[in-house]
Formats: C-alpha cells, sequence, structure tokens
C-alpha cells in the first residue's frame, strides 16, 4: 500500500543542523568572555564540545539520562569540568539557552529541503517526526518557513521517548490517525530513521546524505539517495 504519511527527520534531513550548530557555537565563542578565556581559537572549543556533546546524546537516547542533565552538562564538562556546584550548572544552563536560542534563529536548510517539501504536500500529508528538544524544534520550522509544508510535529523531548523506540512511531500513529501501512519514513540516521521505521512496519526512504552504509531486504525499503530531489521519483515506484 502506498504511504499516505510521510514523516521526516528534522536535523540534518530538512534542517542544515551541522552547519547551523557550527554558526551558533562560534556566535557563543564570540558573546561569552569566560569561554575565550579558556580556549585559545574557536576550533579547540568546537572539538572539546562536540565530545562531550556526543557522548551525552549516546546516553540520553539510551534513556540514560535526561534531557535536563544532558542541556547543562554539555557545556559544563566544556568550560568548567572543575566545578560543579549550583552556580556553575546555572551558568551552564544559561550558555545551552544561548545556544539554542542561535540555533532556532537560523534558516540553514538541506539542499533541496524547500522544494521537495512544496512538492509532496500537494499529494501527501507531512510530518516530522525527531528527536530533539521542544523548544527550538519548533522554531526552527518557523526560521526556515518549513512550518507552512507540516501538519504534525512528533518531538521525542515532548513524549519523553527516542528514535529508534518502535513506541514512539506508535506515538505518531495515535497522534495523525496513520498506521504502518500508510506510513513512511525519510531520515538521515540509519539506525535512528531507518531501521526504527522498517522494525516498526513503515515504509522507510534512507537519505543518505553523508555516505553511512545501509542495506535491507524489508519490501518497506523504498530505497535509498544522497538528494532530497530524488524523493517523489522513489515514491512514484510504490504509488
Amino acid at each position: 500500500m502506498a504511504p499516505k504519511w510521510i514523516f521526516f527527520d528534522l536535523d540534518d534531513t530538512l534542517f542544515d543542523f551541522t552547519s547551523a550548530s557550527f554558526v551558533s557555537l562560534l556566535r557563543l565563542w564570540d558573546e561569552t568572555p569566560i569561554i575565550r578565556s579558556r580556549f585559545g581559537n574557536p576550533e579547540a572549543f568546537l572539538s572539546e564540545y562536540h565530545v562531550h556533546n556526543k557522548h551525552l546524546w549516546d546516553l540520553h537516547e539510551r534513556g540514560l539520562i535526561t534531557a535536563d542533565f544532558l542541556k547543562a552538562e554539555r557545556f559544563r564538562l566544556t568550560v568548567t569540568p572543575e566545578h560543579c556546584d549550583e552556580e556553575t550548572l546555572k551558568a551552564s544552563r544559561r550558555l545551552n539557552d544561548r545556544y539554542l536560542w542561535h540555533l532556532g534563529e537560523c534558516d540553514s536548510l538541506c539542499d533541496g529541503a524547500k522544494e521537495t517539501l512544496e512538492a509532496l504536500s500537494k499529494r501527501y500529508l507531512i510530518g516530522i517526526l525527531t528527536n530533539g528538544f521542544t523548544e527550538v524544534q519548533y522554531r526552527k520550522l518557523r526560521s526556515t518557513g518549513l512550518d507552512r509544508y507540516i501538519q504534525r510535529m512528533v518531538i521525542s523531548d515532548e513524549i519523553g521517548i527516542q528514535k529508534p523506540d518502535t513506541a514512539i512511531f506508535r506515538h505518531a500513529e495515535t497522534a495523525t490517525g496513520a498506521d504502518a501501512n500508510i506510513s513512511l519514513m525519510i531520515g538521515d540516521n540509519p539506525d535512528n530513521d531507518i531501521a526504527g521505521a522498517l522494525n516498526s512496519g513503515w515504509h522507510a526512504i534512507y537519505y543518505d546524505s553523508k555516505g553511512k552504509p545501509f542495506s535491507s531486504d524489508s519490501d518497506r525499503f523504498i530505497g535509498k539517495t544522497s538528494r532530497l530531489a530524488d524523493i517523489p521519483e522513489l515514491l512514484d515506484q510504490v504509488s
């Protein structure tokens, strides 16, 4: 059965998170004396931040730490790892809030995102299914103008369930009135987006923007592409 609902991952599928995060962290460097005093250059700051951020996100997606813990700790461990008192944690949370504010102001899109949504929205209902923080994911849609194409956002932070857990896919079905037979997931993460969707009985298209390998013999795996603009043609195969 051809899909009726198409759910996109947001970060690095539609929204160019990699470049937006880079710009946002540089702005944080520019406006924060304590960061500049600790690191000799912005590259050193970004490198240290990414080490801690990746580790904490891995823990969060496995359900081992809360979102609030991640938000405070990624900047505490980066900027003031020798301190863990309440004042330090408050300062770290403020840095996180500032970073997320900058991130939500960015209008960076992956190549072909707007044109692809424009074409697909004429034939399908469009949703977002994302692991991310509620307050910034909605702002990204507004800043980029993608909100006009989206009927429903399902955000892990709002419901306490992360992709690839089948429960978040079931929640998306309940929230939209869809079911697995008419639901399709498009995303850049082969584990969270594609394997998660297929394990939930959904169709899936892998947006292979970074060359991460993925293959499946499931008849619900429609294929993979490195160009968003190719997706309408791929969908014609199951229409």
